[in-house]
C-alpha cells in the first residue's frame, strides 16, 4: 500500500466536503460568509427584518420579511400597517415560495416558432428599442399598479404617444362600480368597514376569503364575533347558492339560486320600503320595484324570512350589506349591487360602514368594455407590453387578440400562458426583490423594497421601461421634469426625498423601517353621498328558467388559497385543504344529489360542463351545499403552463366564463356524465361529523348569561394531579410551563396558521400521490366539523400537538425520542428516533407525522428553509413544537438584556399570522399572563378528549352560538 502525504489527504477530504455541499439532493444551504471583507447589512447568524408590502392580491397588506445570512426565510404581517395589523392570509404566507419558485424565468428569452432561445439583456433592449424608435405603437397591459410604478407606465405610454394603458385584474368588482356609478356618480369600490358592525348581510360576497380586503375584514369580523360578557356577538346572514367558508360562518345561510339573487335583493328592499323601516327616503325607487316584480316570478324565498332579515338589518346600530362575487359583471350582477347599495342607503350605512372617501385601489382597474376595446385595437404595428398579468389564462379570447400584435413583450416572473405567446420574455424581479409602492386606499402608502439580493439575472419592471425609453431616444420624465435612472430614484423623488440632505435621507430611512406612510389617527367623519334616484330602473331582464334536466346555472367561486390562479404553482397552497371540503391538489364540481340522481351521476364520476364559451371536465362531489339548479367549481386551477405544481392540475373554469362577463354571474351550462374514469378528489379529512364525541364544543349565548356550571378541568400543572386516579407522577417545571389557548369562537377556518407552520418549521410538501396515500406532513390542521343541530353551519378545530403533561406518546417510545422537557414541551429528539411509530399509535389526537421518504427540496426552494429548525429525514417522526426556536430566541434576547420574559413576547407562527387572533400563547407559571387567565377562569374552557386524562397544555374555548329567531 502506497503512502499518502498529509497534503494529499487534506486535498481529497476537502474535495469530498465540496462534493457533499454541492450535491443536487442537498437539503441545507451552508455557504460560508467571508470575513476578510464583511458583506454589508449581513451579520452572520442574526435576523434582519425588512418592511415591505404584499402584492399577492390587491388588498396591499404590510409585511415584515425575515432575512438570515442573506436569505429571506419567513414572511409575517407588519403590526403597524393599518390594513392587516400584523396578520397575513395563506397567500401572503406563501409569497416566499413565489420568490424561490423553481419554475421562475431566470434569463431573457426570445421565441422563434415554438422554441425559446436565451438572449442577453442588451440584445433584448436593442431589438425592442429599435422597433419602438421606428414607429412601433405602444400598448400596455399590467396588473394593478399604483404610485411610482403606475407613473412610470403612464410616462412610458405617453413618451410614445399612446393612451393605451390598462390595469387588468380578473376580479375587478365591476358590478359594484357600475352600481355606484349609476346611483352616486362614483364608479368606485368603497371601503367596507366591519369594525363595530352588529349585522352583516352578504349577497354571495365572500369577504373572509377573497372579496375586498380579506385580512382586515377577517380581523374585524372576528373581533365582532368574540365573546364579551354582556355584549352580543355580531350577527350575520349570507344569501347565495353555495355554502362557502364565509357562508359557514354566518348565523343564517339562505340558499338562493344564482338567477334569484337580484330578485331576492329587490324583494328585501321592497319589504324595507313597505314596512317603513328606512332611515332615508327611497320613494322614487318604488316604480322600478313594481315593474320588476310585475315581470318576474316571485322570489323562491319564504316571505316571513325576508321580513325577518329586513327587520334585523334595518334595526341594527351599524349594519352593512355586501354585494358579490368580485368577478361578476353584467346587468344581473349590477342589479344585485344596486339593491345592496340602496339597502345600505336605507339603513344609514353610507358614511359609516360604507366609506366612499377611501375607495379600494381596485377602483382603478380596467372594466370589461375597456378591455374589449383594448384587445380589438391591437394590430401589426403594435408593440404590446404585458406586465405581470395573464389574460391568456383568464380571458379565453385574449390569446387570439394578442396574436394580432406585431410584437408581444412579456415582463414577469413566470412562464405562464401569456408569456408563452410573447416574442420577448423579460424576467422581472419578484416583488420581494424590487422597489415600488402600493396604495390600497387613500392615506395608506405602502413601500415595496428588496428583502434580499436578486437570485437570477432579473431587473425591475420599472427599470426595464426606463432603460427602453432612454435607448429609444425618449427618456422618461417625472412630474418635476427630471429623468431618474431607475425606479428607486423615481420613488424617492415622488415621495419628496429627492432633494438631498440629511433630513431627506432620515425621512427615507424612517419610511423604509416603517414600511410606508399612513395616518395613525382615525379619519374624520365623511359625508355620505346622496343617490340620484330620478328615473331609476333595473337593467336585467328576467332570466329564462332551466327547461331541460341537464341544464344548470354555473357558479364559479374564488379559492382562498389560489385566488385567480396566479399562485397556483406553490406547493404550500396546493397542499393546503379547502376550508369546507378539505380537498387538496385540484378542483371539483359540486352538484346537488337530487340533480345528480336525475342525471344518473354518482359520487366521484367524471362530469363535463359545457357553456357557450367552452367546456371542461372534473370529478363531481355530491352535496346539498350547492343549490339544486346550480353547479359550483373553484377558479384558479387548470393551467397549461406556469410551472410543475400548476400545469395540468384541475380544470380552468375561466374557459366557461366569457358568458359570465357579458350576462352576469349566472350562466347556463349543460352537465353530462363522461364514461372515462376520473381521479377522485383528494381529501385529508374524510368526515365532518363528530360522531357524538364532542370534539368541537359550543354553547348557546343564553347559557353564558347565567352562572356557568362547574367545569371539569385538570390543569397541566402539579395541582392538576390526583393520586387516586393518575397513573404517572406529576412534572415539576422550574421556570416555565408553556401553554396555548385556542378560541373557537374566533376561528373562521382560513388555514393561514397551517401555511405559516409549513413556512416556519420546514414542513415538506409531499405531492398529490402521497397525500392520497395518507402521507401528508402538516403539523397543524384546521378540519371542519358540522355544528350539532345545524344543517348548514361548519366550525373549525385548529389541531396540533397538545403538549400533554401526561402524554401517552412518551412512555411507549423505546429510545426516549419523545420526551417531556423542563418547560412542559413534549419534545421530539430527531436523532434518537428509529421510526417505530409507537408514539403515533398511542397519540389520541393523531397529530404526529412520519417521514416515509427523503423528500426533495427543489432548488432554490432550499434557500427558504429556516436555519434554526432541523430538516427531518426518512424514518423520523415529527410534530408541532410550539415553535421552540422562537421560545429560545426570546429567552436569549431577555437574558442579553438582563430582564424577564414579557407576556406575549413569544408568538408561535400560527398565532402571529392569524387574522382572527384565535391563538393565545404564554407561560402558565406566570399568574399575570393572559393564557393563565383564560385557562383558569374563562367559562368556555375545555380540554379535547378530557376523559383520557392526558392534561393537555392546549385549552379550547367553546364556540358561542347566536340565537337565530
Amino acid at each position: 500500500m502506497s503512502e499518502m502525504s498529509r497534503r494529499t489527504f487534506l486535498w481529497i477530504t476537502g474535495g469530498s466536503s465540496i462534493a457533499l455541499a454541492t450535491d443536487a439532493p442537498r437539503k441545507l444551504v451552508n455557504n460560508l460568509i467571508p470575513k476578510v471583507i464583511p458583506p454589508e447589512e449581513i451579520v452572520p447568524g442574526h435576523w434582519t427584518y425588512y418592511a415591505t408590502t404584499c402584492r399577492e392580491c390587491p388588498a396591499g397588506c404590510g409585511m415584515h420579511v425575515a432575512n438570515r445570512d442573506g436569505r429571506a426565510t419567513k414572511a409575517e404581517g407588519n403590526p403597524e400597517h393599518p390594513v392587516n395589523r400584523g396578520a397575513l392570509c395563506p397567500r401572503g404566507q406563501s409569497s416566499l415560495q413565489g420568490l424561490f419558485d423553481p419554475d421562475r424565468v431566470t434569463k431573457v428569452l426570445y421565441r422563434t416558432g415554438r422554441k425559446y432561445r436565451p438572449k442577453s439583456w442588451q440584445e433584448a433592449l436593442d431589438s425592442i428599442s429599435i422597433r419602438l424608435a421606428h414607429g412601433g405603437r405602444v400598448a400596455l397591459l399590467s396588473s394593478l399598479q399604483t404610485g411610482a410604478q403606475a407613473e412610470v407606465l403612464q410616462a412610458f405610454a405617453a413618451a410614445f404617444g399612446s393612451d393605451r394603458l390598462l390595469f387588468y385584474e380578473p376580479f375587478n368588482c365591476e358590478s359594484l362600480r357600475a352600481a355606484h356609478q349609476q346611483l352616486f356618480g362614483l364608479p368606485v369600490i368603497p371601503r367596507h368597514d366591519l369594525e363595530g358592525s352588529d349585522f352583516i348581510l352578504s349577497f354571495a360576497a365572500d369577504f373572509l376569503e377573497t372579496w375586498g380586503s380579506p385580512v382586515r375584514q377577517a380581523r374585524q369580523f372576528a373581533d365582532g364575533r368574540a365573546y364579551r360578557e354582556g355584549a352580543p356577538p355580531t350577527r350575520m346572514a349570507y344569501l347565495g347558492p353555495r355554502l362557502s367558508m364565509t357562508a359557514s360562518n354566518a348565523d343564517r345561510f339562505v340558499q338562493v339560486a344564482p338567477n334569484q339573487l337580484p330578485v331576492v335583493a329587490a324583494a328585501l328592499l321592497r319589504v324595507v320600503l313597505e314596512r317603513g323601516w328606512h332611515r332615508n327616503d327611497l320613494g322614487p325607487v318604488r316604480p322600478a320595484l313594481d315593474a320588476l316584480f310585475n315581470s318576474s316570478p316571485p322570489p323562491a324565498v319564504d316571505q316571513e324570512l325576508l321580513v325577518t332579515l329586513a327587520r334585523d338589518f334595518t334595526a341594527a346600530r351599524r349594519p352593512v350589506a355586501l354585494a358579490g362575487p368580485q368577478y361578476a359583471s353584467g346587468p344581473a350582477a349590477t342589479d344585485t349591487a344596486l339593491c345592496v347599495a340602496l339597502l345600505n342607503y336605507a339603513a344609514g350605512a353610507l358614511g359609516t360602514t360604507v366609506d366612499f372617501s377611501r375607495p379600494h385601489a381596485l377602483s382603478g382597474s380596467a372594466r370589461e368594455a375597456e378591455l374589449d376595446l383594448f384587445f380589438s385595437s391591437l394590430g401589426p404595428q403594435d408593440v404590446l407590453f404585458v406586465l405581470d398579468a395573464n389574460p391568456a389564462y383568464s380571458r379565453t379570447a385574449a390569446a387570439e387578440a394578442m396574436a394580432r400584435a406585431g410584437m408581444v413583450v412579456y415582463l414577469g416572473t413566470q412562464l405562464d400562458e401569456t408569456a408563452e405567446l410573447a416574442r420577448w420574455v423579460l424576467p422581472t424581479d419578484y416583488p420581494l426583490e424590487s422597489w415600488g409602492e402600493y396604495q390600497p386606499e387613500p392615506g395608506v402608502d405602502g413601500l415595496i423594497q428588496p428583502v434580499m439580493g436578486r437570485i437570477y439575472d432579473t431587473r425591475g419592471a420599472g427599470d426595464i421601461l426606463i432603460a427602453l425609453a432612454r435607448q429609444a431616444g425618449r427618456p422618461l420624465k417625472t412630474a418635476r421634469g427630471t429623468t431618474p435612472a431607475d425606479l428607486q430614484q423615481w420613488l424617492k423623488e415622488r415621495r419628496g426625498f429627492g432633494g438631498g440632505g440629511d433630513q431627506a435621507e432620515r425621512g427615507w430611512q424612517a419610511a423604509l423601517r416603517k414600511g410606508g406612510a399612513w395616518q395613525v389617527s382615525a379619519p374624520a367623519a365623511t359625508t355620505a353621498p346622496a343617490p340620484h334616484l330620478a328615473g331609476f330602473s333595473f337593467q336585467a331582464k328576467p332570466p329564462p328558467g332551466a327547461t331541460r334536466p341537464e341544464e344548470v346555472e354555473l357558479w364559479p367561486w374564488a379559492s382562498i388559497m389560489l385566488y385567480d390562479g396566479r399562485p397556483a404553482n406553490r406547493g404550500w397552497l396546493q397542499e393546503a385543504p379547502d376550508p369546507v371540503s378539505f380537498i387538496v391538489w385540484g378542483n371539483w364540481i359540486d352538484l346537488h344529489p337530487k340533480k345528480a340522481a336525475a342525471l344518473g351521476i354518482g359520487e366521484g364520476d367524471l362530469v363535463q360542463l359545457t357553456s357557450v364559451s367552452g367546456s371542461l371536465r372534473a370529478p363531481v362531489r355530491l352535496t346539498p351545499e350547492v343549490h339544486e339548479q346550480s353547479v359550483a367549481i373553484a377558479l384558479g386551477q387548470g393551467h397549461s403552463a406556469l410551472g410543475q405544481n400548476a400545469r395540468g392540475v384541475g380544470s380552468n373554469v375561466f374557459l366557461l366564463l366569457e358568458a359570465v362577463q357579458r350576462v352576469g354571474f349566472f350562466t347556463p351550462c349543460r352537465v353530462s356524465k363522461v364514461a372515462d374514469d376520473a381521479p377522485r378528489p383528494i381529501r385529508t379529512a374524510l368526515r365532518n361529523d363528530q360522531l357524538h364525541r364532542d370534539l368541537l364544543e359550543s354553547v348557546p349565548l343564553s347559557a353564558l348569561r347565567s352562572p356557568p356550571p362547574p367545569v371539569e378541568f385538570d390543569l397541566p400543572l402539579p395541582e392538576g394531579y390526583h393520586a387516586d386516579r393518575d397513573l404517572y407522577p406529576r412534572h415539576e417545571h422550574s421556570k416555565h410551563r408553556w401553554a396555548m389557548v385556542i378560541d373557537l369562537q374566533r376561528c373562521i377556518g382560513c388555514g393561514a396558521c397551517a401555511v405559516a407552520c409549513y413556512a416556519e418549521n420546514n414542513v415538506p410538501v409531499v405531492g398529490p400521490e402521497l397525500v392520497a396515500d395518507g402521507r401528508e406532513m402538516a403539523w397543524l390542521r384546521v378540519p371542519p366539523y358540522r355544528v350539532p343541530g345545524s344543517t348548514w353551519r361548519y366550525a373549525w378545530l385548529p389541531l396540533h400537538c397538545q403538549h400533554c403533561d401526561a402524554a401517552p406518546c412518551e412512555p411507549v417510545c423505546p429510545v426516549f425520542a419523545s420526551v417531556h422537557n423542563e418547560e412542559g414541551l413534549n419534545a421530539q429528539i430527531y436523532n434518537r428516533c428509529i421510526g417505530t411509530r409507537y408514539c403515533s399509535n398511542n397519540c389520541p389526537y393523531k397529530v404526529r407525522r412520519f417521514n416515509w421518504l427523503n423528500l426533495e427540496w427543489r432548488k432554490p426552494l432550499d434557500l427558504q428553509l429556516n436555519p434554526e429548525v432541523t430538516v427531518r429525514q426518512r424514518g423520523v417522526m415529527e410534530k408541532c413544537t410550539f415553535c421552540v426556536q422562537r421560545i429560545r430566541q426570546a429567552q436569549y434576547r431577555a437574558a442579553r438584556e438582563g430582564r424577564k420574559l414579557r407576556d406575549g413576547e413569544i408568538v408561535p407562527a400560527c398565532a402571529q399570522t392569524c387574522p382572527a387572533r384565535v391563538f393565545t400563547f404564554g407561560d402558565l407559571l406566570d399568574p399575570a399572563a393572559e393564557v393563565t387567565r383564560l385557562t383558569r377562569s374563562d367559562p368556555r374552557r375545555y380540554h379535547l378528549l378530557h376523559e383520557l386524562n392526558t392534561k393537555p397544555a392546549v385549552t379550547f374555548l367553546k364556540r358561542v352560538e347566536n340565537e337565530v329567531v
